[in-house]
């Protein structure tokens, strides 16, 4: 059993906080559903909150939200910011291991090493041809013509030359 325990006046919960870090899933999901909260996976069948939380009936409230969430596209974007995230996890992995800072590991002993990898959409632009692109970047911007085509090139000469 895990017990919950209140926090605050704002009532937020200690073990929910170390969720969201441990599997961020959880807080996409929670958004998608307009849930506030991870208690609101585990209501009771009356819809009450309960104070104490049984780690099989948790360890099916997550995978009920693993089967809900999608992969990540497979594209360059994905795969660069994977490959930051695992340069960083493998030269921090001396100091992890001495200052862990992450949470308790909920079976076992220790901490977690590391925080699960988040992707963070940055847009897209795609050419079609006759000096024209169309982008899309963040929120709801579109953008199609020649215009397009020069940001593109300005966006590709700056990364080249910062990130050759």
């Amino acid at each position: 059993m895990c017990i919950i325990a209140p926090r605050g006046r704002y009532c937020r919960y200690i073990v929910v906080e170390d969720i969201i870090i441990r599997y961020p899933q959880v807080e996409l999901y929670l958004k998608s559903k307009h849930l506030d909260d991870v208690t609101d996976l585990l209501k009771d069948s009356e819809g009450n909150y309960r104070k104490e939380i049984n780690i099989e009936e948790f360890k099916l409230a997550l995978s009920q939200v693993d089967s809900q969430m999608r992969s990540l596209p497979a594209t360059a974007q994905v795969a660069a910011q994977q490959g930051a995230y695992l340069s960083r996890c493998f030269n921090l992995r001396e100091g992890s291991k001495t200052n862990p800072e992450l949470p308790l590991r909920f079976i076992g002993s220790g901490r977690h090493e590391f925080r699960t990898f988040r992707y963070r959409y940055s847009g897209q632009f795609a050419p079609l041809g006759g000096e024209q692109t169309a982008a899309e970047l963040l929120g709801d911007w579109v953008s199609v013509g020649h215009s397009t085509q020069w940001l593109w090139y300005s966006v590709y000469a700056m990364r080249s030359l910062l990130f050759p």
